[in-house]
């Protein structure tokens, strides 16, 4: 591929993936009694068992106790959103954040149904929305919790819009390439809406920042400086360790390990909020629940020593229990530096071949049919081919924005050829022999392709025609099909009002989780139907939980305000 995993990991915004407590298994089977994860069952000596499966001592040297109404576990999208709402509402809240600061990832938010989409002409009927989410996950997930995102997302927004335009941020049209506009009339296999909006400022109106971060820092910091101005209380570089309390009792506080060592018992009179993220950088639970993530290239957006799990960890070690829906992987086609290029698959729909030459899967660029196909291909390699024509297949697939993408498009294959990202080559067989690839394969493929090109039909993978294109005049190029893992979300089992559950689905008593934590909401993969929904579910289940805890309700029977 030119691009060792090595140097993609270098190159990319990644750390890699921390086990928990220092463990890190080879599969998904538990580790050995009187291994860091192991502790001794009914069965006794050599019972297997995961860390979560483990309770640790509970913590006895608490040095200090602090009394709040709400605390919140996490200072990402959601942990911020929670908090500005809770203390907005009047509750004096803690926000226990184990890092330096807090953590803002991406550039989209759905926005489905609110005023901003309305007033420019983006009506999307939700219940139809809301089915193609339930049924991506083979309806293994909470339609209730898919249904409120849907109903309250329009109310949540226009509060945010207002919240945000006061700080001097606005917000406009989706600014990430998982927006695909004009493709929300497309067969419902393939339909992408519209949905997704994203904060910018005058100064700085980019997907990125100037200081190289997303423009969702700036509703991210919008969201902390409300909470703080409302009273929100930050407690940094704090590691929330356990919770006070159980399922049979109920959950009346943390104990968390401050920056000196010492531990310190946060006191919730109303109730904890967990909101620790995903669980990409804890290898044990990569191992069990997202395995074939192990062959993507690389992994963003975990931070370092972050997103391990630990609301998983303390959720079961106190009685609650796991999602019932599976892991959903959110694995994007990046490429493998800091600049995107428009012509790879994350954009473009090309023919893609593997190892063999052969034709592996639709091209569509929709996560995550062609990322999960590549990752499950011989020697877990694959290769977008395009030829000279370029431009011309550019502007069929994206008609109203192949300007954009075609700007600089020359340098970039310039620079591309000369890191080694990119091949080109005259013939077929000479590309196929670059590849390492055999040429005979390759070229009836290519043959295959442009068959169903001519037809206009692709009788095999269901391209839809707008999306094929054909491969007849030289140069011809290849860029590998890169899969990076963005988050695994994957949590803990909660009813419809976000309070987490044991495994009878019944309500833990003053236990709440939301965005990549709360369970029940995606499952096998992340759905790309509605862009922007990941960070949408963390600002709605954020807000309304958060307010529901202040007002001693719950979110299904809160009229937002």
């Amino acid at each position: 591929m030119g691009v060792s995993r090595r140097d993609f990991i270098k190159g990319s915004l990644a750390t890699g993936a921390v086990a928990v407590a220092g463990v890190a298994l080879a599969s998904c089977s538990p580790a050995e009694s009187g291994s860091a994860s192991a502790g001794a069952g009914p069965a006794g000596v050599g019972e297997m068992k995961h860390t979560w499966e483990v309770a640790p001592d509970p913590i006895t040297d608490v040095t200090d106790t602090k009394d709040f109404d709400i605390v919140i576990v996490g200072a990402g999208l959601a942990g911020n959103s929670a908090a500005e709402a809770a203390a907005r509402n009047g509750a004096s809240v803690a926000v226990i954040e184990r890092t330096d600061g807090i953590q803002i990832h991406g550039i989209d938010v759905a926005a489905i149904g609110s005023s901003w989409k309305l007033d420019n002409g983006v009506d999307i009927d939700i219940d139809t929305a809301c089915r193609l989410l339930y049924l991506w996950s083979q309806q293994s997930t909470n339609y209730n919790l898919i249904r409120t995102w849907g109903e309250r997302t329009g109310e949540v927004i226009d509060y945010i819009e207002q919240m945000t335009a006061a700080q001097g941020i606005k917000m406009v049209s989706a600014l990430s390439k998982t927006a695909k506009y004009g493709w929300d009339t497309l067969p419902e296999r393939w339909r992408v809406y519209p949905d997704a909006v994203s904060f910018v400022t005058d100064a700085e109106p980019g997907a990125v920042r100037s200081d190289s971060k997303t423009c969702n820092w700036n509703l991210g910091e919008a969201l902390y400086k409300s909470a703080t101005d409302n009273g929100a209380q930050y407690f940094f570089n704090t590691h929330a360790e356990q919770l006070v309390g159980d399922a049979a009792s109920g959950i009346t506080g943390v104990i968390a390990t401050a920056e000196d060592g010492s531990h310190v018992q946060f006191n919730a009179s109303k109730g904890v909020i967990l909101a620790t993220g995903d669980i990409s950088g804890n290898q044990e639970m990569v191992d069990c629940w997202a395995p074939m993530t192990k062959r993507a290239d690389g992994i963003v957006y975990t931070p370092e020593g972050g997103n391990t799990g630990d609301g998983i960890l303390m959720g079961c070690w106190a009685g609650a229990s796991l999602s019932k829906s599976p892991a959903a992987p959110m694995v994007h086609q990046y490429t493998p530096s800091s600049k995107s290029f428009n012509l790879t698959a994350f954009v473009m729909s090309w023919l893609a071949v593997n190892e063999r030459g052969e034709r592996y899967g639709a091209e569509m660029s929709f996560e995550p049919y062609l990322t999960d196909a590549r990752m499950n291909t011989p020697d877990n390699r694959s290769w977008s081919i395009f030829d000279a024509n370029y431009a011309k297949w550019v502007q069929q697939q994206w008609p109203e924005s192949y300007e954009a993408l075609l700007t600089g498009i020359e340098d970039e294959i310039s620079t591309r050829l000369e890191d080694g990202s990119l091949f080109m080559a005259d013939t077929l067989e000479d590309l196929a022999s670059q590849l390492g690839i055999p040429a005979d394969t390759f070229k009836k493929s290519v043959e295959g392709y442009n068959e169903a090109y001519e037809k206009g039909v692709d009788t095999r993978y269901d391209v839809p025609a707008k999306f094929l294109s054909e491969i007849k005049t030289p140069p011809f190029y290849a860029t590998p099909v890169v899969c990076s893992v963005l988050t695994i979300p994957f949590g803990l089992h909660v009813d419809d009002n976000s309070q987490v559950c044991t495994a009878e689905d019944q309500p833990i008593n003053g236990l709440f989780a939301i965005g990549n934590v709360q369970g029940d909401f995606f499952g096998f993969n992340y759905p790309v139907h509605c862009p922007g929904i990941s960070h949408g579910r963390c600002v709605v289940f954020g807000q309304l939980v958060g307010e529901s805890l202040a007002k001693d309700t719950v979110l299904t029977q809160l009229d937002y305000e």
